[in-house]
């Protein structure tokens, strides 16, 4: 039996164990990944799994890392301050790579709000929270072209890379800060502009709707134009999504292409 010295057990517990604190945050914010469908048990295990698979990864980077030669002498606070650094770069990462879903939910819900369904919630199975029902329609079909596309191993893959770009065992420096920063920044744009572009049939539909009604209001001022609008409208937007499914979906294949790629570039550029 060949016996493992106890200091490299540490550092491979160590390592793993700081490679998950990174991986955590985006099992627990990406929907196919698990989300919060998943018992927090069953994602911290996913976690787990998937720093364990990267341990050779992890633990030449935490070897590599300035503090190595003190690995067996660290104190609480320095160990708490490795533990948040890895969380917090998992969070930029999870965030990224949630956007996507959260774009097409702010599509739903702004087709809602337009065709007066505003009030109107239901129960999203992928996020176990309430969502107008537009909105869980479009997380739904977003799920599928995510796992279609093959979504969930390029983004284990460029995770898995992430550690490579950026080890573990280090402190967070002015350069990695900046590029925490503009990831936060661009997806945050990118979220909001892929969530209108992908609510703009309905937005167009329901805004020349609009300008209908008010020129047969101008026209007919007898005519009871607001309540003969709302069901109209209503109607009009579910029909525009019925019909454009197949144009929502290659929508939302090339806003993933976009997603992944920029997951990867983050996942590089720390």
């Amino acid at each position: 039996m060949t016996w493992v010295p106890a200091a490299d057990l540490m550092t491979l517990i160590l390592a793993v164990a700081l490679g998950a604190a990174r991986a955590a945050p985006v099992v627990w914010l990406v929907a196919p990944l698990g989300g919060a469908r998943l018992p927090a048990t069953v994602r911290t295990g996913f976690a787990l799994l998937l720093a364990a698979l990267a341990a050779p990864i992890l633990v030449a980077s935490l070897a590599a890392s300035p503090g190595a030669a003190a690995l067996a002498d660290l104190s609480a606070t320095r160990l708490a301050l490795l533990f948040a650094r890895e969380v917090f770069v998992g969070l930029c990462l999870g965030f990224v790579a949630s956007a996507a879903f959260r774009a097409a939910e702010v599509a739903g819900r702004l087709a809602d709000t337009l065709r007066g369904a505003n009030l109107a919630e239901v129960l999203v199975p992928t996020a176990d929270e309430r969502s107008s029902p537009l909105g869980a329609l479009y997380v739904l079909l977003a799920t599928v072209v995510f796992l279609q596309i093959g979504g969930v191993a390029r983004l284990i893959d460029a995770l898995l890379r992430s550690y490579q770009a950026l080890p573990i065992g280090g402190g967070l420096t002015a350069g990695s800060t900046r590029s925490a920063v503009w990831v936060v920044a661009v997806a945050s744009v990118k979220l909001i502009a892929s969530g209108v572009g992908l609510a703009a049939p309905v937005i167009v539909a329901l805004w020349l709707t609009d300008l209908a009604l008010g020129l047969i209001a101008r026209a007919a001022p007898q005519l009871q134009v607001y309540f003969l609008g709302l069901p109209l409208k209503g109607l009009l937007a579910i029909g525009v999504v019925l019909i454009g499914l197949g144009a929502l979906e290659a929508a939302l294949t090339g806003d993933f292409g976009g997603w992944l790629r920029l997951f990867e570039r983050t996942s590089a550029s720390f």
